[in-house]
């Protein structure tokens, strides 16, 4: 009897492993579905790379897709193949900087939205953002009935389908960054299960009563309308809409707004938690609204017309103790000492940028204050003593374009947790010491520049931070270059011009995102996207690894003594779009730029002794190319972006050509040319027949060319003979000829005759 038992159980153990292995090897999908997504991947053009395992027999399998484990329906599609490629460790700007997004848009999947999406009737979740999709939005997207969550933001998306309304189930939809013009937002009523609603850079200038379809969503919890073109809000539609118990965050920035639209504003919800009006038209008028917006926790106010001394509002804000973002940015505020916030205990984020703020900076007890943003005004005085105990959340201090003086103090050093740092264009002198920067190990950004600081660092100082930004411009870094910049391996942005550094460009610059010294051209890519090292005394030839800074836009080392030839490795600066080495010692030719080509757009050269010639692929904004020896092609005039032209105190020779960009460069384009001659220099090429276009007067007529003679006689000979030649060879058609000219000139007699007559009888 246990024996039979046993085997029993080893054949239920045995059927079980067989089965559990079966389905583990089981394609999942469902083959309807399968051939859905294989129609919409030949509908898109661009994001090959990111659909390529779109191709195995389980569709399940595929990037992006979502199946019911038991149907083996798709019941989510994430195509956001934007990729929001975050700069490496700077995802906390997002929070301070929520409009800061780095794209990849090599991953957009192009074109318009196939219909063959519609088949995927179990969809529960569909996200195509950022693709650069085109055209309208299918109709038979209504038939998705299972749909909860929409998203089609940065796209170019033409209009909406009222089919839309039939989505009922939908709790989020954002359509915003799409630029569609929109004349009714009536099928938003029927959708009664939304929360999320984002329609911001959309066009709805041409809508009067938008309030009222907006009122009709029951349960909207989130409202996104910025930058829409919208106006003042129709009087009569605030009377119809009831205070709703669910609106939390409510964004209308950028649009067209006055003080009125505060009447709307507490009429659509009385617990408001986020609200950004920036960016419109507001007065004085709305400062008594606050009292009884008192679940406020982010206000956003910034880009209006505020102007009553700042330190009259704050008394009015019902939600102060409750406030943690506060945006007052560019208002022009009656000129003011900087108010006390004291009050508001719960305070995170404070801006004030540009609000007209004088005198001393004083600033009172702020226990959870993160960021703190009091740049171009008028402070004074010196640098305030930062105590820790007192800022000791501090990440983001921005006192930049103010008016403080004297040393920094060694308290800033004290601030742990801060990771962007601006004290630029002051007056602030001194050193910069170990001790300044000695326990700012969370530092990212960090900008120094236009005072009269001082780096006193040793050379074997090892910063406690990593550097993504540095601006030191206009301080002292010399006369070596600094050491310790070789240690910032995630460094992107480099400014140190004008630092009066005199030595040798250093070979281990190409190491600084590397993890050990080693010489440039044997370092990996680097993320370098600024470089700017201009107005020092850097001499010595540069190395010829450039290619490894495939994401350099910027490259400035112009005003030093560089010399040597110019790396032929510029030519593989795939991303450049401006290139500085004026004014150093440069000899030989100029390198191959042809890979440059879709990218970059100044370029200067100039104040060297370089030679070459103009390439028929630049497509320069501003072209500035010095230093050259030969002929001006005649095709540089065909530069379809070309807007100025420098050729100036060069090694040219030849006819300057005309016609195209030609006509409109001045003299001083070419001077200094001694081998230049014709128009518009004074010296004349006398041994040479210009190939010129013939300067027409304006009295005479431009379209008498041979080729309007040509045209002429043609078309003479022609007419002449289809109406002489069949009046030859038809006597019928010569008799209907001769009938036709009779009555047109009996027509026109008799009407001159009736109208000389109604004349004199009027006269």
């Amino acid at each position: 009897m246990l024996s039979s038992r046993l085997n029993q159980l080893c054949v239920a153990t045995i059927l079980c492993i067989f089965l559990c292995h079966g389905s583990l090897h089981a394609e999942l999908c469902a083959e309807a579905d399968k051939q859905a997504l294989l129609k919409l991947k030949e509908g898109f053009v661009h994001g090959m790379e990111l659909l390529s395992s779109w191709n195995g027999h389980d569709c399940c399998k595929w990037k992006g897709v979502s199946c019911n484990n038991l149907t083996g329906h798709v019941t989510s599609l994430d195509l956001n193949f934007s990729n929001i490629t975050l700069v490496e460790d700077l995802n906390y700007l997002l929070d301070d900087m929520p409009e800061m997004e780095f794209f990849n848009r090599s991953t957009e999947l192009g074109r318009k939205i196939d219909s063959s999406i519609c088949e995927l009737q179990h969809l529960t979740f569909l996200d195509l953002t950022h693709n650069s999709l085109q055209g309208e939005i299918p109709k038979c997207i209504g038939s998705l009935g299972q749909l909860t969550h929409l998203k089609l933001a940065w796209n170019g998306l033409s209009s909406v389908p009222y089919t839309m309304s039939n989505l009922s189930n939908l709790e989020y939809l954002d359509l915003g960054k799409n630029y569609f013009v929109a004349r009714d937002l009536d099928w938003l009523s029927h959708l009664s299960s939304l929360k999320y609603l984002d329609l911001s850079k959309n066009n709805f200038g041409a809508l009067i009563d938008w309030p009222s379809s907006i009122s009709k969503i029951p349960f909207l919890s989130e409202l996104y309308l910025n930058d829409c073109g919208l106006h003042q809000v129709n009087p009569k539609s605030i009377s119809r809409i009831n205070s709703s118990t669910f609106l939390q965050i409510l964004s209308l920035s950028g649009n067209h707004f006055d003080s009125s639209i505060m009447s709307w504003v507490l009429n659509v919800s009385k617990v408001l938690t986020v609200l950004d009006l920036s960016h419109n038209e507001l007065d004085n008028g709305i400062i008594k609204s606050f009292n009884t917006l008192c679940h406020l926790k982010k206000l956003y106010l910034g880009f209006n017309k505020l102007s009553d001394q700042l330190s009259g509002y704050l008394p009015e804000f019902c939600s102060a103790k409750d406030l943690e973002v506060l945006n007052l940015d560019h208002n022009p505020f009656s000129n003011g000492t900087l108010p006390d916030f004291s009050l508001f205990s719960s305070l995170e984020r404070l801006s004030l940028q540009n609000t007209s703020i004088v005198g001393p900076l004083l600033f009172g007890h702020s226990p959870r204050l993160k960021a703190l943003d009091l740049s171009l005004n008028n402070l004074n005085g010196s640098f305030p003593v930062f105590e820790v105990t007192k800022f000791a959340t501090l990440h983001f201090l921005d006192l930049s374009h103010n008016k403080l003086s004297g040393r920094l103090p060694y308290t800033i050093g004290k601030l742990s947790n801060l990771w962007f740092l601006s004290i630029s264009s002051n007056e602030l002198n001194g050193d910069i010491s170990e001790e300044h920067l000695l326990n700012l190990s969370s530092l990212k950004i960090l900008d120094v520049s236009k005072n009269s600081l001082s780096f006193n660092l040793s050379p074997d100082w090892v910063p406690p931070f990593q550097l993504v930004a540095l601006y030191a411009s206009f301080s002292i870094l010399g006369p070596q270059f600094p050491l310790w910049l070789k240690h910032q391996r995630k460094l992107q942005v480099l400014q140190i011009s004008n630092t009066y550094i005199t030595d040798s460009f250093p070979e281990w610059l190409g190491d600084i995102s590397s993890r050990f010294v080693y010489s440039f051209c044997e370092t990996s890519s680097l993320p370098v996207t600024y470089l700017d090292l201009s107005s020092n005394a850097l001499t010595g030839p540069l190395p010829n690894c450039w290619q490894k800074f495939q994401n350099l836009e910027v490259l400035n080392l112009a005003n030093n003594s560089l010399s040597g030839s110019v790396p032929e490795s510029f030519g593989n600066l795939r991303s450049i779009l401006s290139m500085h080495l004026n004014n150093n010692n440069f000899s030989g030719d100029i390198p191959s730029l042809a890979l440059c080509k879709g990218s970059l757009r100044f370029i200067d050269f100039g104040d060297n002794n370089l030679e070459g010639t103009l390439q028929t692929w630049l497509e320069f904004e501003h072209l500035i190319v010095l230093r050259l020896r030969g002929l001006i092609p005649d095709n540089i005039g065909h530069l379809k972006n070309l807007e100025s032209i420098d050729l100036s105190q060069n090694h040219l020779q030849g006819m300057i050509p005309v016609g195209k960009q030609f006509d409109t460069f001045d003299n001083s384009s070419y001077v200094g040319n001694i081998g230049l001659c014709g128009m518009p220099l004074v010296n004349q090429c006398l041994d040479v027949i210009p190939p010129r276009i013939r300067r027409v007067h304006k009295k005479e007529d431009q379209l008498l060319s041979f080729e309007f003679y040509l045209g002429l006689g043609l078309g003479f000979f022609v007419g002449f003979w289809s109406v002489c030649g069949t009046s030859i060879i038809k006597p019928s058609w010569r008799r209907a000829y001769f009938r036709w000219f009779i009555n047109v000139t009996d027509w026109i007699y008799v009407t001159v005759v009736v109208f000389t007559i109604k004349m004199k009888r009027r006269f």
